[in-house]
């Protein structure tokens, strides 16, 4: 089966992270497989050979908007797809739109955020739930049970085609010694070290994280990711006098996520806003111990099937973030016990079940006629195959 994945940019961030899970694991199931995205934004997809851009840079004014549009429509035609699976809102209205003027056969749009009533994310949530309701995409995967709740309210029309499908999440094949993983990233040995990755975002609220800092003498942070808040986070350390004790390492691929996870001591997660948390679910399942912003869908991920936590949930300010890697860093047993709940999520988050489940969406007939595949939703049970 030929499949395209639509991305909206090209980028390390957790959306990317999973259509490159779903392209691996389809591949390797016989399927071709490959991902366009609307725009360029970093290099980190510059080598990879199933991924091809329609810009090759973020679009200039809203004449390049539709230039990128126009592109997909393009490409989509040059493909000739079985299916599209589109990703974050432009990627889903976009991907949709070449989907049906191409006449592909199935359709699935992936829901990246819950549903917003203000601004331009609002606008977005109001032409997301017209395509629901019209049928323009055939199935539209939800990633965790509060993501689906968050449609509650919407009309059955559009909710009879939601699907949860839970996240898959790459375990590391191997973790370096974290003295010399802190060596590869020019880390500081010998001292207590919190890590955290994501995009530099308002909405991953690094600024938290760089607050404690300051309530913890000896106690440095390290963060992955790129973004516009990097001169925000270096202005606030400086004000702060903890520049010296911050380390932004910059973008870095899966591989080097995982590598960078091995020199830490704890993994700090402040984001206020999530529909699953990607980024701390992967530093749980690699074996660091977790402070993690009590959100609902945080509690819910990042919690093992037999009822264990695998993460200390803290208020997403300076003060909680500070208490809570305090308490981390002075209690070993507790430490121990949330590193041992973390890497139990390897089994719940396999990327085989995701890869498997969407599998399952292309294999239904009647998901090729344009009408719902015969699985069902289940409420807060994932999706088995």
């Amino acid at each position: 089966m030929k499949i395209l994945q639509v991305q909206t940019q090209a980028e390390a961030a957790g959306a990317q992270r999973i259509s490159d899970m779903v392209g691996e694991g389809l591949r390797a199931r016989g399927h071709d497989v490959r991902t366009v995205f609307l725009y360029r934004k970093t290099d980190v997809y510059d080598r990879d050979p199933h991924a091809d851009f329609i810009l090759m840079h973020p679009p200039r004014g809203v004449l390049e908007q539709m230039l990128a549009v126009l592109g997909l429509v393009d490409h989509v035609r040059k493909v000739r797809p079985d299916a599209v699976v589109s990703f974050q809102h432009y990627g889903n209205i976009a991907g949709t739109l070449a989907a049906r003027l191409c006449g592909v056969g199935a359709i699935v749009a992936n829901q990246s955020g819950a549903p917003q009533a203000q601004g331009l994310r609002g606008f977005l949530t109001q032409i997301d739930k017209f395509m629901g309701m019209a049928g323009l995409y055939h199935v539209n995967v939800v990633n965790s049970a509060w993501t689906e709740s968050q449609f509650a309210a919407f009309p059955a029309a559009y909710r009879k085609r939601l699907q949860r499908i839970d996240h898959g999440v790459a375990a590391p094949s191997r973790l370096p010694a974290g003295k010399r993983a802190r060596a590869v990233f020019g880390l500081p040995a010998g001292v207590p070290l919190a890590v955290s990755t994501g995009r530099l975002a308002l909405s991953k609220n690094h600024t938290a994280l760089v607050g404690a800092l300051a309530m913890l003498p000896g106690v440095h942070l390290a963060i992955a990711g790129a973004g516009p808040e990097r001169e925000n986070l270096l202005r606030l350390a400086t004000r702060l006098n903890v520049h010296n004790r911050l380390h932004l390492v910059g973008e870095l691929s899966p591989e080097g996520i995982h590598d960078f996870l091995a020199a830490g001591d704890v993994y700090a997660f402040s984001s206020t806003t999530e529909t699953f948390g990607l980024a701390v679910v992967e530093a749980a399942i690699a074996g660091l111990p977790v402070v993690a912003s009590d959100l609902d869908v945080l509690r819910e991920v990042l919690t093992t099937d037999d009822g264990r936590p695998a993460a200390l949930f803290v208020p997403p300010d300076a003060d909680g973030i500070a208490a809570g890697l305090a308490s981390v860093f002075a209690d070993p047993a507790l430490a121990t016990t949330l590193a041992t709940a973390g890497r139990q999520l390897r089994e719940q988050y396999s990327p085989s079940t995701m890869c498997a489940a969407y599998e399952a969406l292309f294999s239904r007939n009647g998901l090729r006629m344009g009408t719902m595949p015969s699985i069902t939703s289940s409420g807060p049970e994932r999706l088995s195959v």
